[in-house]
């Protein structure tokens, strides 16, 4: 009887630690599946708001702009709590760096530093595809 317990105990624990595992793994590829997505709507905000500067529709800009440094929060927070390299980090922050700069410049009427801020944006995503993109 005594070893019937211990055996169950012990099935138990084996259960729930396999399950703790599996779970672990399922967050760490929603997050990857996430960070996928984020990517993908940087893409399509990084050549919108480079097209709404160009048409001096400042409102448009500025929206699209805001969601860059969000999603660029986004990813650093990610790099962060998965431990990537500070490179990856350094990019995220350069990437919200180059977003914040957009409204200000457009609030100054400056359309020229936005584009460069957003063009810089654009680069920035290429820089570091290179290297951390999950998906290749």
């Amino acid at each position: 009887m005594r070893s019937s317990t211990r055996a169950r105990i012990t099935l138990a624990g084996v259960a729930l630690a396999a399950l703790a595992a599996v779970a672990a793994t399922a967050a760490r590829a929603a997050s990857i599946f996430d960070f996928d997505v984020w990517m993908r709507a940087i893409d399509k905000h990084s050549v919108e708001v480079q097209k709404n500067i160009e048409a001096r529709k400042t409102e448009a800009a500025v929206a699209d702009a805001q969601e860059l440094a969000r999603l660029y929060g986004l990813m650093e927070a990610f790099f962060v709590a998965d431990g990537h390299t500070p490179d990856a980090v350094d990019m995220s922050r350069s990437g919200k760096a180059f977003a914040d700069a957009i409204p200000a410049a457009l609030a100054a009427k400056d359309y020229d530093a936005a584009a460069k801020a957003a063009l810089d944006l654009s680069h920035a995503c290429n820089d570091c595809h290179d290297v951390h993109k999950p998906f290749q």
